[in-house]
Formats: structure tokens, sequence, C-alpha cells
């Protein structure tokens, strides 16, 4: 199977955002100082991190039945995210529980907790991408059926209502913190906010844009994104509380904006062909992407909690989600060599 650089380079790119985001939560204090500036600068540039992993999804996975067959599809991405995602899952509580809350193992109330927290991403809260994953993975052996080169103005219809509906219309009664439509509950698989990114992820790979639409989008996409951030902190400052939603991914100025940076690098590394050094450097940066998604959280929470460094501090927002990044990836690799360990990243 023809291997894709720009999609290791995009994998590698949307790991890093995921702890940059994470390294600038002080947007969320509304403080209204130039530290707050930069963090939200920094959450509006690098939100495209899970859009990106799920574009990724798409374009890797609704190809499954020209490789292999559904029941093997369905064992290997077992493997792939519901083991790691129960195991660290399991690790996050036993962690919190230690640190914040102390339940008792010899209760039963103690697992009825864990299983609640399983069920309601109770146990920590950026594992809500797994939530997400799994639903499409279930969802794959249907949406491949309609994600086929001779179905494309079907998979083009799909992706229209998913932008009308979702990054258009619940986006705006978001922006004016209303209810959303009553027809969210009618247009079961249009109105699915991450089934647009998975689509118009497989989209893009089977028909790239041409230059013209190329341009127009990168136009679009930074607009977006300078949009995003003069509103985030106009609406901030007027409504007296974080506005968090102005670049919710599911609205037109995040889906935009990450589908620029997808195709952006799809055009210009589609046809690269790296070194074989640095082919086996990609594959392994980008190989251990989800080890980094659920491990690099520890590091930054346990700077936090022992007073080592706060949100505030320049460090934590610039420098400190580097150095993580960069640990966790070298743990991630470690972890790998090990027997049985290997499975969990």
């Amino acid at each position: 199977m023809k291997r894709y650089y720009y999609m290791d380079v995009l994998n590698i790119l949307a790991t890093f955002a995921v702890v940059m985001l994470h390294g600038s939560s002080y947007a969320f204090s509304n403080a209204m100082d130039h530290r707050w500036d930069v963090s939200v600068l920094i959450q509006v540039l690098f939100i495209f991190a899970v859009p990106i992993f799920f574009m990724l999804s798409g374009a890797n996975n609704l190809d499954y039945r020209d490789r292999e067959d559904t029941k093997t599809f369905f064992l290997k991405r077992l493997r792939r995210v519901g083991i790691p995602f129960m195991t660290w899952s399991v690790l996050w509580f036993v962690y919190e529980n230690s640190q914040n809350w102390h339940l008792s193992w010899t209760s039963l109330r103690t697992y009825s907790q864990l299983f609640d927290g399983l069920m309601h991403n109770g146990i920590q809260p950026i594992f809500w991408y797994f939530y997400f994953i799994i639903g499409f993975y279930l969802s794959v052996p249907l949406l491949s059926k309609i994600t086929v080169d001779k179905q494309k103005q079907l998979v083009q219809y799909l992706l229209v209502l998913n932008i009308v509906f979702v990054e258009l219309v619940s986006y705006y009664y978001s922006m004016r913190q209303q209810p959303d439509t009553l027809l969210s509950g009618g247009l079961s698989i249009g109105f699915s906010g991450s089934i647009g990114f998975f689509i118009l992820g497989w989209y893009l790979k089977h028909f790239p844009l041409s230059k013209k639409w190329a341009r127009i989008l990168y136009v679009a996409a930074v607009v977006s994104a300078l949009i995003m951030i003069v509103l985030t902190v106009v609406l901030s400052k007027h409504r007296g509380e974080f506005q968090r939603q102005v670049y919710n991914i599911w609205g037109i100025f995040g889906f935009l904006w990450s589908a620029g940076v997808f195709v952006f690098f799809q055009n210009h590394f589609s046809e690269w062909i790296p070194s074989i050094k640095m082919q086996g450097l990609l594959k392994r940066l980008a190989g251990a992407s989800l080890g980094v998604y659920v491990i690099h959280y520890f590091f930054i929470e346990s700077l936090e909690q022992n007073n080592i460094l706060m949100p505030r501090s320049w460090w934590h927002i610039l420098v400190m989600p580097i150095i993580v990044w960069a640990i966790s990836v070298i743990l991630v690799w470690l972890i790998k060599k090990i027997p049985y360990l290997r499975r969990i990243v």
C-alpha cells in the first residue's frame, strides 16, 4: 500500500498541536493580560489538531475494503485504539483517585464510578477523542459503501449537508448562546459533527483540489483564523467570560482553518519522497501519536499540581509543550520496545 508522507507530517504536527493546546490553558482564565492574548492565539492556531486526526482517519480507513475484510478491520482497530483507551482510562482513574478522589478500593461504588466514567468520559476529559474515533470505526462498514469514487456526488451531498447544518446553522446558534435547531434530531447521518471531517479527509485524498480552489481555501483559512482570534478576544471581553465556542472545530471558521492546513501539506508534500533515514524517522514519530496523546497530560498535570509551573507562566505556555512533546515521544518509543506493553501505545 502506498505511503503518503504528507499524512505522516500532518500526524506529527497534529500531535504536537494537541500538546500546545493543553499548554495554553491559561486562555480559559479570561485574564485579559498579554499572556492571555498569546494563549488565545495558540488556542486558535492549533485548534486543527483533532480535525486533522479525524481527516487522516477518514482518508486511511474508509478504503479498508480494498485491503482487508471487515472482521480484520475491527480486530486491528480494537488493538490499535480499544486496548490503549481502556488501559489508559483505568490508569488515569487510579492516578486521579490517589491524587484527588480517595475512593476506597474495597467499595463497589468505586468500580461503579469507574464504569460510569468510562461511559461518560468522566475520567480524563481529553479522552473525548476516543469516543468519536470509536464511533467512527463502528460506522466505517456503512460509510465505506458511500465513499467510493463513483459515488462522488453523493459524498459531496453529505459534505454539503454537514457544512450547512453543523458548521453554519449549529455554529450560529452556539455563537448566540441559544439552543440548536430541532433539525439536529432528524438529520441523523449528516448532522454528526465529526462525520464531516472523516468524509472530507477521504474526499481530499481521492479528489485533490485544483490549484485555483486550493488558493481560495488558503485565503478562506487565513481569514477564518483571524476572525476566530478577533472574535474570541472581543466577545470574551464583552461577555465577561471566555468564549470557547468561537473557535469550535464544528464551526465554519474552525472547519475552513483545519481543511486549509490539511490541503496545504497535501499540496506541498504529496510528491515528496524523503530519504530512507527520514522515512524511518517520520514513521516512528507518526507511530507515536496515540501514545503521546494519552501520556503527555500526566506531565502537564503533575507540573501544575506540584506548583512547579503555573498555567500563566511563559514557560508553561511556550516552552513546556515542546519539552513535554519530546519527552512523551521518547517514552512512547521506549514502551514500544517492551513486549505486551507496546500494545498500549
